[in-house]
């Protein structure tokens, strides 16, 4: 019988820093889609699910992508279709959405099947590998992006999943990156308003 590691295990392999960047791209891109939603709602009404996923995991892979690069024993790939976060020689990762039974969607492409199925630990000791899906629950009623997670599944059974603690400062949470100014659209005065203007300057 094929035994698996318990999520001690692995937190305490993936590390801290792997562990919070999951945490802080999952609260990111929650404000994205906040301010996705407060743009263009009728766009975000209209989307399809797929679609909608799709977006959410290009932010989340944006953010993700940024907080890990440079990382010691992480390796980024991002050759699409396929982005993987490598952690050292043991774990694999790929982000996806959860639902709340903790049950991912993956279309049954042959590398796909290949990722959930956990390969067979004929390695020497220590060189074992896993693969794990990190990303968030999907609360469907309200469309909205919920808890962190990362979890461990075997075909179409979840061994287990770990919710993980929103990072301190909730969504306003985050390495501080910097910020480029947003461009102001050019005014334009009227003959009216620059007398006016050049009166009060006066």
């Amino acid at each position: 019988m094929k035994s698996y590691p318990r999520w001690a295990e692995v937190s305490e392999a993936l590390g801290d820093k792997v562990i919070a960047s999951v945490k802080i791209a999952t609260t990111l891109a929650r404000a994205d889609l906040t301010t996705y939603r407060r743009a263009f709602p009728v766009w975000v009404a209209e989307a399809t699910e797929r679609g909608l996923a799709s977006w959410i995991h290009d932010r989340l892979w944006f953010h993700l992508a940024v907080d890990l690069d440079g990382l010691p024993r992480v390796e980024l790939v991002d050759h699409e279709p396929t982005r993987e976060v490598w952690v050292g020689l043991n774990y694999r990762i790929r982000i996806k959405r959860h639902h709340e039974d903790g049950q991912v969607n993956t279309y049954p492409t042959q590398t796909a099947l290949e990722f959930v199925t956990q390969p067979d630990q004929g390695f020497l000791d220590g060189l074992e590998q896993w693969n794990l899906f990190a990303g968030y629950v999907w609360v469907r009623d309200e469309r909205e992006i919920g808890s962190a997670v990362i979890s461990l599944h075997e075909g179409d059974s979840v061994i287990w999943e770990e919710r993980l603690d929103e990072p301190e400062g909730g969504s306003d949470a985050g390495p501080a990156r910097p910020v480029t100014p947003e461009p102001k659209p050019p005014t334009i005065e009227t003959p009216s308003q620059e007398a006016e203007r050049r009166t009060e300057d006066e």
